[in-house]
């Protein structure tokens, strides 16, 4: 997979934060947490993204039902 490369700040506790899941053996690099954050908040947002979609794709369809019954209801 090609990657690039970028330059990010962040605030001393994070990196701090980073250097412990580092310690403790979970990843072997900054570069892997930052790679694992971005890929797990892709994912989530990608769902949340979804998810409003298709409610307003709900709504949209109950406003058709709403409109077709509409000259039914003008009795």
């Amino acid at each position: 997979m090609e990657s690039q490369r970028i330059t990010i700040r962040l605030p001393y506790h994070d990196l701090r934060s980073i250097d412990l899941f580092i310690r403790a053996g979970e990843f072997s690099s900054r570069s892997e947490v930052i790679r694992h954050a971005v890929n797990e908040f892709i994912k989530s947002y990608a769902n949340q993204v979804i998810e409003k979609a298709e409610k307003i794709k709900k709504v949209q369809e109950l406003e058709l039902a709403v409109e077709s019954m509409a000259p039914y209801l003008k009795k």
